[in-house]
């Protein structure tokens, strides 16, 4: 009988499938960078580096995509796509290092591919908190009357203060709370109602816990007095756009900022969701606003971004957004998804509000296998299992 070859495609090779070929351990420092394989997009390089990116990657036996014009020089800058596993991109670094003028582009290239950490750190009003696994579970307390999913069930501050406990019971490690509805359609709230709503919660809840709690504002005035009641971070979904004064609030008192990217107000922001790229559209603003915080004196360990889904994005935008979520970590900054129970899922589905926790979670272990750092749900219990089960499965590939 004819001995039968068998293939297997390994979907996460590593060292023992090496060794299990019989090879000789002394390779395998050779050996593992060839098993990861990277694609890496480098956007307006000039002209002479794209040109030495291209020969040296295909030196190394790599290759790298570039603008057409280049080979003639007809083009004085050109986006580069870089194609090769971990030996390739160090001996590229080694290669770009002897190189004049190409020294910031190395480290870039460097920083970018660096190993995306599995933890979380923050510095939040002069407290440093560490989180040992992501994503980082944070619960929202909706001190609403009108938000879509818990509109009116936590208004009272002793009901909000028991949930909040709960939700850490559950396993929240921050706590998010918010008194004016971003929902699509939602009307505003005068900052008098919004302090009279989040303050004595928080001030509350305080009290009783030790992790961060976030106040989930577009106003200066709110904010700060949430600060003094004992939050440490600020979630602005206008990314510090709204309310000019909102820029000085976390320069000033250390708080950390979660800046979010979304088109128009909560009435307007369904009317135009058309982008020509929306991750790079995306990736491109949250950069930009980074930038301008870091610029401000921001505390860089204190900055979170988030691509926003739902605030001016129709179904594909969001499903875009998540299935390419992993990129956005290429900005250095921690990236939190808040996807819970949002429309998008409820039409997938075809079910709503108190139906969508099974395509919540669904979001949530793709999110959780693709790095993201931080979840802002609602059923914090469900978001725990579904995470402690990801990490079981991921502890042992």
């Amino acid at each position: 009988m004819r001995e039968k070859i068998k293939a297997r495609l390994l979907t996460q090779a590593d060292e023992k499938n090496l060794l299990s070929c019989g090879v000789d351990p002394a390779s395998l420092k050779y050996l593992k960078p060839k098993l990861q394989h990277r694609v890496l997009l480098l956007q307006g390089v000039k002209l002479y580096a794209a040109n030495i990116l291209k020969q040296t990657m295909l030196s190394l036996g790599g290759d790298a995509a570039v603008h057409r014009d280049v080979i003639s020089g007809k083009t004085a800058h050109s986006d580069c796509v870089l194609m090769g596993d971990l030996r390739h991109f160090r001996a590229l670094l080694e290669k770009l290092a002897l190189q004049p003028g190409l020294t910031d582009l190395a480290e870039l290239i460097k920083k970018i591919l660096i190993e995306a950490p599995s933890s979380l750190e923050l510095s939040l009003c002069s407290n440093t908190y560490r989180w040992d696994k992501i994503p980082v579970i944070m619960g929202i307390l909706n001190i609403t009357d009108d938000s879509f999913s818990d509109g009116g069930k936590w208004t009272d501050p002793d009901h909000a203060c028991d949930h909040a406990l709960q939700m850490v019971e559950e396993g929240a490690q921050i706590i998010d709370i918010g008194g004016e509805s971003s929902r699509p359609g939602a009307r505003p709230v005068d900052t008098t109602e919004e302090i009279s709503r989040v303050i004595p919660v928080i001030a509350k809840i305080a009290e009783h816990l030790n992790i961060p709690i976030s106040i989930d504002t577009t106003k200066a005035e709110v904010a700060r007095k949430a600060i003094d009641a004992g939050a440490c971070l600020l979630n602005d979904i206008s990314a510090l756009r709204h309310d000019p004064g909102m820029l000085r609030v976390p320069v000033e008192t250390g708080a950390g900022v979660i800046l979010m990217h979304k088109r128009g107000t909560p009435r307007t922001m369904q009317k135009n969701t058309h982008y020509d790229d929306i991750i790079s559209e995306i990736y491109n603003f949250l950069d930009e606003r980074v930038n301008t915080a870091m610029e401000l004196g921001l505390n860089p360990s204190g900055i979170i971004i988030d691509p926003g889904i739902g605030f001016g994005k129709d179904i594909n935008g969001n499903l875009k957004l998540i299935s390419h979520i992993a990129e956005f970590k290429s900005l250095g900054m921690p990236v939190l998804l808040g996807h819970s129970q949002k429309s998008f899922i409820g039409e997938i589905l075809d079910q709503s509000v108190d139906q969508r926790e099974e395509g919540t979670d669904a979001v949530t272990a793709w999110a959780t296998l693709h790095g993201v750092d931080i979840v802002r749900v609602h059923n914090v219990e469900r978001t725990q299992r579904t995470k402690k089960m990801l990490h079981a499965i991921m502890e042992n590939t």
